[in-house]
Parts: C-alpha cells; structure tokens; sequence
C-alpha cells in the first residue's frame, strides 16, 4: 500500500512538473552569470514528508524523498541540462496552516520560489517556474 501511494504521489508531482514547464511558467531571461552551480532548498515549518521531484544532474528528472525540514540538493548542471524545475508533494501530512517555501538558486541567485500551505487534511504542494540555463 505504502509503495503504491509513493507511486501515485509521483504521478502527482510529476503532472506539476510538466505544468510547471509550460510556455508561461519559464523564466526565459538568460543565464547570463554563465553559472551552471544548482541548488534547491526547501525551508518552513512543515512536519510531514515530502516528495520532490526535480532536475538533476542524471538527464531526467529525480524522485527525492525529503523525512524534515529544511532540505537542499547542490550539484553543478552538465551541459546536456538546459533546463531546472522542482516540486514537491507531501507525502505524509504535517498539521493544516503549516508553510513551506521551495526555492531555486543557479549560481547563488535565487531564480524561482513557490510557497505552499497545508490543507485541513495536512497535505502540501509546493510548486516554481522553470528555469533555463541555455
């Protein structure tokens, strides 16, 4: 059962993964520190767990399991990537009313943020706008 909820929480995220990716939601401003230095980083006072899911360094898209806040993935971008983008879902619930922002950072300037807060049921979402390094 508990693998089968992952399975569909990563369904989830992955839909706002590529909503996210629409024309309107892509920072297309460019790159211009030339930087491919990546970080997300997701903070507040969220007490469930969530499900990130976010471009990496592996050409598609990760499925990152976050137990407590606050949490950072870093890693410099390969130039195959030409894009970054992350969500989150939670997976496990925290307490209705509790926030949390997700944060994307290319070469140590925040690109893109999205804050969420918990529903009466306890679940999260946290969504940001693409963001293009080429």
């Amino acid at each position: 059962m508990k693998k089968q909820l992952k399975s569909i929480l990563a369904l989830t995220a992955l839909v706002f993964v590529l909503q996210a990716c629409s024309k309107d939601d892509v920072d297309s401003s460019p790159n211009s520190s030339g930087s491919r230095a990546i970080k997300y980083e997701i903070t507040g006072n969220y007490s469930g767990e969530l499900l990130v899911v976010a471009t990496t360094n592996n050409d598609n898209f990760e499925l990152i399991e976050v137990k407590k806040l606050p949490w950072k993935l870093e890693f410099t971008a390969k130039e195959s990537i030409q894009t970054v983008v992350a969500t989150a879902q939670g997976s496990t619930p925290g307490l209705a009313g509790q926030t949390a922002t997700l944060k994307t950072y290319v070469g140590g300037t925040e690109v893109s943020s999205g804050t969420g807060t918990a529903l009466s049921s306890g679940f999260i979402s946290l969504t940001n706008k693409a963001y293009i390094l080429k």
